[in-house]
């Protein structure tokens, strides 16, 4: 699939769109969603709005006659009436420029160019084994390929061993990370997009932790399950001393699945001050909007972060925390992974999903077509809320994008 640029089609975007005289009685969309654990709280906050008529069908996304909002796969969208401005959806068609390590790095060094130099400074000049860094394949995910390493032999021999990956991001390791329970941790924060573009951050961020304790004095550089957070981790069956294969059961049974909202009250467990670690969680919390507003700010004028304004988008954005509490991003998700969020905790998914609804479908309905859509009671309990962290309509993008597929 090749998109080019028309010129004709983008000055006609700029142009005010007729409004229908007629409106149908009930609006269309469709929900098509691999994972139930999602795809049943889109639907149950689509079918408390009788405003609504859902279906269900792969085929009614594709040919989305009728058809007003999508919240399907990214492959099932129907790009072209997307573009035409005549369809919403649930995804931008392009966002590399945010979810690929490499381009997203780039983009952060055009924006912050003389704190990347500084860094480049210390990648050259730094001898083998004073500093522990780690590379990551540009799109990868599940934490396949990553290599934690303190000599270029280590790189060299993990980029080789990858002859299928051609784009790779090499970060310094935050070696000296907070802890809990001794396991290394990092925060999931769920991010929605909306339109061209303003930017949230839900409040209930996650801690998913490590399944192995961390001990910066070991330098077991190639035990993942004590330095990567992937949750594909958390559940992996491992090894025991004796090499029996131990299976852990569920990341959710070990406990290593948190709110941060919970963490003052574990680290007080711990023997920390309740008080102290209160205010610290909360500034952390500060601190990860920040940053992503950073961050989406760097990348909102990229070609490679095209937004689109009948367009929104959830993303699941990392970031860690190190021992003196301060915030580092580490990289930004398409299609977040909310199952390991598990039951325990599936009421922040259920606020994501419901809060996604009123934010980005039910102000579209009232500010586009006048519609104030009636929203029955749920009895599924809901945690959180979206925090606006960006806004800042970008030039160009007030209509459909002026691009054609072919």
């Amino acid at each position: 699939m090749i998109w080019r640029w028309d010129e004709r089609a983008f000055e006609a975007a700029q142009q005010p769109r007729p409004q229908s005289e007629t409106q149908p009685a009930r609006l269309k969309a469709v929900v098509c969603l691999e994972d139930e654990y999602v795809s049943d709280l889109v639907l149950d906050a689509f079918r408390r709005r009788p405003d609504w008529i859902v279906s269900t069908s792969a085929d009614a996304a594709a040919s989305a006659d009728g058809v007003h909002q999508l919240w399907v796969e990214y492959e099932l969208i129907n790009w072209g009436l997307v573009h035409q401005g005549d369809l919403r959806a649930n995804c931008y068609c392009i966002r590399k420029g945010l979810i690929r390590k490499a381009q997203l790095a780039v983009n952060l060094k055009n924006t912050l160019r003389r704190l990347c130099v500084r860094f480049l400074r210390q990648v050259r000049d730094m001898a083998d084994g004073s500093a522990i860094w780690i590379a990551k394949p540009s799109i990868t995910n599940q934490g396949a390929g990553i290599c934690v390493f303190d000599r270029v032999s280590t790189l060299q021999a993990a980029v080789e061993a990858a002859e299928d990956l051609h784009e790779w991001v090499v970060q310094r390791y935050i070696d000296r990370p907070l802890l809990v329970d001794g396991r290394k941790f990092h925060l999931r924060a769920y991010v929605l997009c909306v339109g061209s573009l303003t930017a949230y951050v839900f409040d209930e961020i996650l801690v998913l932790c490590a399944p192995d304790k961390y001990d910066a004095a070991l330098r077991e550089l190639g035990n993942q399950r004590s330095h990567l957070t992937n949750t594909c981790l958390q559940t992996a069956p491992s090894e025991d001393p004796h090499g029996d294969v131990q299976d852990p059961g569920t990341a959710e049974d070990l406990g290593l699945i948190k709110l941060l909202s919970e963490l003052p009250q574990v680290l007080a467990n711990e023997g920390q001050d309740l008080q102290v670690m209160q205010r610290r969680c909360r500034q952390a919390s500060v601190d990860v909007q920040n940053v992503i507003g950073e961050c989406m700010e760097a990348v909102s004028h990229e070609l490679t972060f095209f937004t689109l304004p009948n367009c929104f988008e959830l993303f699941g954005f990392d970031l860690l925390v190190d021992e003196d509490w301060r915030v580092w991003l580490l990289e930004a998700n398409a299609e977040p992974d909310f199952r390991q969020t598990g039951d325990r905790l599936r009421p922040v998914v259920a606020g994501v999903v419901e809060g996604t609804m009123q934010t980005a479908v039910d102000s579209w309905a009232a500010q586009e077509l006048g519609r104030t859509c009636n929203v029955q009671p749920s009895s599924t309990q809901r945690l959180g809320a979206w925090q606006e962290v960006f806004c800042s309509q970008v030039a160009g993008r007030q209509g459909v994008s002026g691009m054609s597929m072919s």
